[in-house]
Parts: structure tokens; C-alpha cells; sequence
């Protein structure tokens, strides 16, 4: 089952009303039964996510439920209750400072009333905590303790993660829960992305697929073009619209753009480069060829000679193994990043974690970049 509506039976919500009057009090039970908001495009077929009985609390089931079960269920269980608590009420307050025309600003907050953070905290806020401000009024003089000056300047949008790539498919109606992964997955295995501390950047070949994409199937890949059709087929659902009207007027024109695409990409050819060296069996030159999983060396008289090359990547460290190669950075069948060395198979040093150039001052081995 799958489904992404926020709509609860009536009879759930009385039951944890019930159970939140009996545990916290009335204080904390919310006086209306919500009614959830349901985003466009939503599968509402099924219920919300929710405990099938609010009183199977977390730890009446800590003997029947392993540790990761555990995590889950007391997630769903504790946000599910909170939605049906009343609101935490904070205060907050603003102090505006002028000295000679420049303005300063602090803001201070203090929890009243918990409300359903009694019960859930989100990650996003469990960091936030009161920030008490001095008693100040109207007129007040301060005194200047230090001053903390920085610099900041404008950073590119951050590289998507998976959760930030989900998270923007969602928000623009692209996919369906079922498909995200799927998708993700399919990105990786073509080599359109690769992930680099947890982050998605194009490949070269990533970004010729795309670049080719807009240029013949710009309606296709407008971000908009998956949630009209998922749209037009509420509407087929609904008896709203006619199927083959809609398949009509999508296959059309798209049959024009796949007829002018065949013949326009047949035309782009991507040229070899030179590698700078030549063939170390006939040689000849060798060239960069552009390959499913970016660029190789290959001999230039291909296929008469099949020689090729990876090309790899030096990071400026000298091979802790040999002392002699150095350390490049290599992908594995899976498409993970290693280490090992410029001699292999002469030296058959490897490391999944990137070295530094150092020996540990302890036991002598070499260090490596370790992220948390």
C-alpha cells in the first residue's frame, strides 16, 4: 500500500483524543477534530499512514518489535498523536538598537505552553531552544561587550542529496512515492550522476543526455509535464476527460519531435581528443573517447588495436605501499569511488578511504580523510 493523504477515520482521532486527555490532560488534547489538508495530486485512495490503535503505545510493544522496528513505529506512532494535540505557544520578542545610524537587531523566544511538542520534537527543531533576552524597555542605554566581525559572500545553491532531490520532485508533482527510487537509481546506473560526498553531480555524459533532452523534447522535460498528465489522468479517472482524446494529444506532437530527433542526433558526433601519448602496443596516437562511463583512452586506430586506458585521477599523494606510484582515484564495477595506485598491477595498494600524505605518529599506518 501506498499513499500520501493526511486523511484519518474519525474514529482514530477519538481514540487519541481519549488517550490524550487520560495522559496529558485536556490542556494538551485539541478541541476540533483536524481535518488534514490534502496536497494536489495526492494519492488518497488508502487512510494516512497512522498506528492501527493508538493505545498500542511504543513501549507496549518493546517485547514483540526488534530495535529498527522499534525506530518506525515510535516515529508514526508519536507524530500521528502529536497532529491530534493543540499547538505550542511560544513568545517572542524583538529589541531594535540605533547608535549613529545604524540599526541592530535580537530576537528572543521562550516556550509558554509545550503543546504536542510535549510529546514530538522534529529534527529540524530540537536544536532550537529558548533565547532569553535581558529585561529591557523603551530608552534603555546598552553597552557594547565585543565586536564579531564576518564576511559572507553569496554560495551557489547546494548540490541535491537524496533526501533534497525527493523532497523537489515532490514539491513539483514529479513521480509518485513508488517511482523516486526507481528513478534515482536509474540516474546512477546510466552514469548521468555520480554521488560525491552524498551529493549528485552531473556526469560529462549526464550533461550531453540533457543537453540533447531540452533540445529536442523541451516539452517532455519541463518540470510542469509530469503533474499535467499525472492531472489528466485524475481526470480520465473521474470521467472528466476522454483517454484517447488526452493520449491524442500528447502522441502527436510527440511523434514529430521523436522523427525530428533521430534524424538531429544522428548528425552530433562527439569527437576524439587527443591524449597527448601514444599506444604503448602499436604506436600509434591514442585518443579520449566518450563511452557509457565518461571518458577512456583508446588507441586511435580502433579496431585494429583495441588498447584502451582508464583515465584516472591523481590526488598528489605518494603511493604509502611502493613509495614509488602514486595514489588516483578509481571507480569500482558498482560505481564507488576507491584508491589504489598508478603501478597497479606491479602494486596492488588500495583504500576506500582517501589517503592524506601522512603516517599515523602512533602505529605508523597511513592516514586517511575520514567525513562524518
Amino acid at each position: 500500500m501506498r499513499t500520501d493523504s493526511t486523511r484519518v477515520s474519525n474514529v482514530a482521532k477519538t481514540e487519541t483524543s481519549h488517550y490524550l486527555h487520560e495522559k496529558y490532560g485536556e490542556a494538551y488534547a485539541a478541541v476540533k477534530i483536524r481535518q488534514g489538508k490534502l496536497q494536489e495530486g495526492a494519492q488518497d485512495a488508502h487512510e494516512a499512514i497512522r498506528p492501527t490503535s493508538t493505545l498500542r503505545t511504543p513501549d507496549s510493544l518493546t517485547a514483540v518489535l526488534d530495535k529498527d522496528q522499534m525506530k518506525l513505529y515510535r516515529l508514526i506512532w508519536s507524530r500521528f498523536v502529536a497532529s491530534e494535540m493543540t499547538p505550542a505557544i511560544i513568545d517572542t520578542v524583538a529589541v531594535t538598537l540605533d547608535q549613529n545610524g545604524v540599526t541592530f537587531r535580537a530576537n528572543g523566544s521562550q516556550t509558554k505552553f509545550e503543546g504536542f511538542t510535549k510529546l514530538y520534537v522534529s529534527s529540524r527543531d530540537s536544536d532550537q531552544k529558548d533565547n532569553i533576552l535581558p529585561p529591557l524597555a523603551v530608552g534603555d542605554d546598552v553597552k557594547m561587550l565585543k565586536t564579531d566581525p564576518a564576511q559572507h559572500f553569496t554560495q551557489p545553491p547546494a548540490r541535491y542529496s537524496e533526501a533534497n532531490l525527493v523532497k523537489a520532485l515532490e514539491e513539483n508533482g514529479v513521480g509518485r512515492p513508488s517511482t523516486y527510487a526507481p528513478t534515482i537509481e536509474t540516474i546512477q546506473k546510466r552514469y548521468y550522476v555520480k554521488l560525491n560526498a552524498r551529493r549528485f553531480e552531473p556526469t560529462e555524459l549526464g550533461e550531453i543526455v540533457n543537453s540533447l533532452i531540452v533540445e529536442f523534447f523541451p516539452d517532455i522535460v519541463n518540470v510542469k509535464f509530469t503533474a499535467n498528465v499525472e492531472s489528466e489522468l485524475d481526470r480520465i479517472e473521474t470521467g472528466e476527460a476522454d483517454w484517447v482524446k488526452v493520449i491524442d494529444q500528447f502522441y502527436k506532437p510527440f511523434e514529430k519531435e521523436v522523427a525530428h530527433a533521430e534524424t538531429g542526433i544522428a548528425k552530433i558526433q562527439i569527437k576524439d581528443e587527443p591524449a597527448g601519448f601514444n599506444c604503448d602496443i602499436c604506436g600509434a596516437p591514442m585518443v579520449i573517447k566518450m563511452g557509457r562511463y565518461g571518458k577512456f583512452y583508446a588507441c586511435s586506430r580502433f579496431p585494429n588495436c583495441r588498447n584502451t586506458k582508464a583515465i584516472v585521477k591523481e590526488i598528489g599523494v605518494v603511493c604509502p605501499k611502493c613509495h614509488i606510484g602514486q595514489v588516483v582515484e578509481r571507480k569500482s564495477k558498482r560505481n564507488r569511488v576507491f584508491y589504489g595506485c598508478s603501478r597497479y598491477p606491479d602494486c596492488d595498494f588500495v583504500s576506500w578511504d582517501k589517503p592524506v600524505g601522512r603516517d599515523c605518529p602512533v602505529c605508523g599506518h597511513f592516514l586517511v580523510e575520514k567525513k562524518s
